[in-house]
């Protein structure tokens, strides 16, 4: 098993987060997303789409975080993004929520993901967050077993059509 190591982002490791980024859509998303899903969610360009995302974020720097699994040897292997939002309407109002978590394959199986999520949590946890949520497309079970394994249930079901 691989030591691995998790570290803030930082704009220096734009380049291997835009990487891990383009993976999971590119290859892990069509890999499993549905094709009436994948249709749907289909940019014109990813690689401007997360640029301008990472953009975003860095606007808001405050609410967010981004954290990067690395190897042994330093190669960026997973990441995991996270948001806070406020909801004055409920009890448990400020809430984290998973933007976006990705492992490469190759480094799946030895925690890295795990790691990941738990210093995001411990994140929303210092920031006060109450409750924290995430999703994933319909039949990608190695998203819904890694949330399951990380103590989530499910919530809800969201439906999509194409007009």
């Amino acid at each position: 098993m691989e030591n691995i190591s998790i570290t803030d982002y930082t704009p220096a490791g734009r380049p291997d987060l835009l990487r891990l980024l383009l993976a999971l859509q590119r290859d892990y998303f069509a890999e499993n997303a549905e094709m009436q899903f994948q249709e749907l969610r289909r940019e014109k360009d990813t690689a401007r789409s997360y640029e301008k995302y990472l953009d975003h974020i860095a606007e808001g720097k405050d609410d967010w975080k981004i954290l990067i699994a690395r190897n042994e040897s330093g190669r960026a292997v997973g990441m995991i993004i996270g948001s806070i939002s406020e909801d004055e309407e409920l009890v448990l109002g400020k809430i984290g929520q998973f933007e976006d978590w990705f492992v490469e394959p190759d480094a799946r199986g030895n925690g890295a993901g795990m790691l990941l999520y738990h210093e995001l949590e411990k994140w929303f946890k210092e920031k006060g967050c109450q409750q924290v949520g995430s999703d994933t497309w319909q039949g990608n079970q190695l998203s819904i077993k890694a949330h399951e394994r990380a103590g989530f249930f499910v919530s809800g079901v969201k439906f999509s059509k194409k007009l």
